[in-house]
């Protein structure tokens, strides 16, 4: 007898069952498979899209970011400390803030020597040598004159520069010895004399008490910020402040105009001379040269009313100081006088403002600001 059925189709039954298990297993493995590779390509997918999202946002932000912006202001958060430091080192009262003249005197001939070598794509062929000379001593001049009164000896150096200018030009037997004779007049004056008053400025008599730097400088350094080559900053001399008033004053003329020219402007300014200039950017370089002055200048002890005149006035004179180097450059068919200062340019392309703002404040502070208070 066949106990329960028959074994053969018992064992039909079981190899049937085993290969619809096996079936719906490998089914299974199949669909888990399938649902991985199509989570990892949704996954990949997503990461692609989120990387693009973010290629495309930081080029938004990379288009919105003026350019060269970046190199600007890497190259200004080097150059301002170094500006700090050299205005208010000292030395010895003989020889006071000639760290500062020194480091005016290096910026004067490269300064000069950019002049130069614009001119001579020209065809112009200054006196070198005598230029840079008379550049050199007109600096140390100024401060020898502000600080010995050597009234001699300005216009001796002068004397000399015309001599000297005259036998150079008679010797080399140039085709045209006055063009010639003319340029480097104009780089001497231009670059040399005009230089000079950031010294004038420096040399400025009397002093600023701010006991609060001297506390902070302190607590921030750790030690007291006086010694014999850095001045005290909480008594200060008058001139360290003059200096970064002026620079700083002039500097927010050049902020204020391009960031406000680069977000509103619309009509341009003197598009001959240069086309990015707006009449919008000169605006907002007034403001934020006569909201600098007022937060600088009453900071240091400056009358109110001086520094709501000097604010505009000082931007006004940057943005034209500014105006006039890009005539020169246009004239002598360049972009930049130099590249030594990275977002920037040339010692010319960056100070060229200061060119006009210097004297102007110098004058005002020494001529006028006493008379009113007198």
């Amino acid at each position: 007898m066949r106990p329960n059925g028959d074994p053969t189709s018992f064992n039909e039954s079981f190899q049937e069952a085993r290969q619809r298990a096996t079936d719906f297993g490998r089914e299974t493995q199949e669909r888990a498979s399938q649902i991985f590779r199509e989570a990892q390509e949704r996954a990949l997918e997503l990461a692609r899209q989120r990387a693009q999202e973010a290629q495309d946002r930081a080029r938004r932000a990379a288009d919105a970011m003026p350019p060269g912006l970046l190199v600007r202001l890497t190259s200004s958060m080097l150059g301002i400390p170094l500006l700090f430091v050299l205005v208010f080192a000292e030395g010895p009262q003989r020889v006071a803030a000639l760290p500062f003249t020194c480091a005016v005197a290096i910026c004067a001939l490269v300064g000069g020597w950019e002049l130069f070598r614009g001119l001579k794509l020209r065809g112009f062929r200054p006196s070198e040598g005598p230029a840079f000379t008379a550049i050199f001593l007109l600096e140390f001049a100024a401060w020898s004159v502000s600080r010995f009164q050597a009234d001699k000896l300005l216009p001796a150096l002068i004397a000399l520069l015309v001599i000297g200018t005259l036998i150079h030009q008679v010797m080399r037997r140039d085709p045209e010895p006055l063009a010639n004779i003319g340029v480097t007049f104009l780089g001497v004056v231009y670059v040399g004399w005009l230089f000079s008053y950031l010294i004038f400025l420096r040399s400025l008599p009397g002093h600023v008490d701010m006991p609060g730097l001297s506390h902070f400088a302190t607590t921030v350094l750790g030690r007291t910020p006086a010694g014999p080559f850095i001045n005290d900053l909480s008594h200060a001399a008058t001139g360290t402040w003059m200096v970064l008033y002026v620079f700083a004053v002039t500097w927010s003329t050049d902020a204020g105009a391009y960031f406000f020219g680069m977000r509103f402007g619309k009509h341009q300014l003197a598009p001959r001379l240069s086309p990015k200039k707006t009449v919008e950017g000169a605006l907002g370089g007034l403001v934020a040269s006569t909201l600098m002055s007022l937060l600088w200048g009453s900071w240091i002890g400056l009358a109110w009313y001086h520094c709501l005149f000097l604010g505009p006035v000082l931007g006004a004179l940057g943005q034209v100081g500014d105006l006039c180097e890009s005539a020169l450059k246009r004239d002598l068919g360049i972009k930049d006088f130099g590249t030594l200062l990275p977002g920037h340019g040339g010692i010319l392309d960056r100070f060229d403002s200061l060119f006009f703002t210097a004297p102007i404040a110098y004058y005002y502070l020494t001529l006028i600001v006493p008379h009113l208070h007198g």
